[in-house]
């Protein structure tokens, strides 16, 4: 922290019971990209949030997300597991003008050292648009903007998702988050999701063909799937105990939509 008296006091960051930061409460000034990628065929360069991986919750347990599609295991086309995430103008905004921009302005600023093969170097704004992004915006506004987000299965438990439940009561409050499973992450259900940078900035090359993408993949390491009633609750949420569930008793409040297992 500064000594400097006159300097702005650092902003303290809200998080969950188990310290994982909630979207909106995240100071992008503490992003850092490096300039320097690496790897080979595709190369990658490296995200860090206050100098660790970037991990967020998308939401607080108030208002969970809906999941359109369910969970993909990538068996029909052979692709990565996935999850598209239906993304509200607040989250929308914070992955538009908040985590793309930040990297876009990355590319831009190290345009030689991540599309250096390209000849003569790319124009800021063709870099900036060469940005392949996994939010996927309906134009006709019909549709809610999603965010597609892998999703690990298998047994490695470092890498593969944990699930948990819980259900809305009457009263705002949600049940206590039980065990779940891949399965629970069904079409349509609403999902508060924890997610983490995979792999950093990826940066694809083709000096030949003269063209040239990058991306920042995400991916989910924990989804509490909510069972919601009719119409998700606006109340900040509290957890409510299994004998008040019972009874219908005030409930125990663990706080701006914190979850844990």
């Amino acid at each position: 922290m500064s000594s400097d008296p006159s300097a702005s006091p650092t902003k303290k960051i809200k998080t969950t019971q188990a310290g994982t930061p909630i979207f909106s409460d995240l100071d992008l000034a503490r992003l850092t990209i490096d300039g320097t990628p690496q790897g080979a065929e595709i190369k990658h360069a490296t995200v860090k949030y206050g100098g660790e991986r970037l991990i967020f919750q998308l939401s607080d347990a108030a208002s969970s997300l809906r999941a359109p599609f369910g969970l993909d295991d990538g068996s029909k086309f052979g692709g990565k597991p996935s999850l598209n995430i239906e993304m509200p103008e607040a989250q929308l905004a914070f992955f538009r003008g908040g985590i793309e921009a930040a990297v876009k302005e990355a590319a831009v600023k190290n345009k030689e050292a991540w599309f250096g093969a390209i000849k003569p170097l790319p124009a800021d704004e063709a870099v900036r648009a060469s940005f392949n992004s996994r939010v996927r915006e309906d134009e006709a506004g019909k549709y809610t903007p999603t965010l597609k987000v892998n999703v690990g299965l298998g047994a490695d438990a470092a890498k593969a998702v944990r699930v948990l439940t819980a259900r809305r009561l009457p009263n705002g409050k949600v049940t206590k988050p039980a065990p779940g499973a891949p399965a629970d992450v069904t079409r349509g259900c609403r999902v508060v999701p924890v997610l983490r940078t995979a792999g950093g900035v990826w940066i694809s090359v083709n000096a030949k063909k003269k063209t040239f993408e990058y991306g920042l993949v995400f991916e989910a390491s924990d989804l509490l799937v909510v069972e919601e009633g009719e119409v998700a609750s606006a109340f900040n949420v509290e957890v409510a105990s299994s004998d008040e569930e019972v009874d219908g008793g005030d409930g125990a409040s663990v706080g701006d939509g914190q979850f844990d297992g």
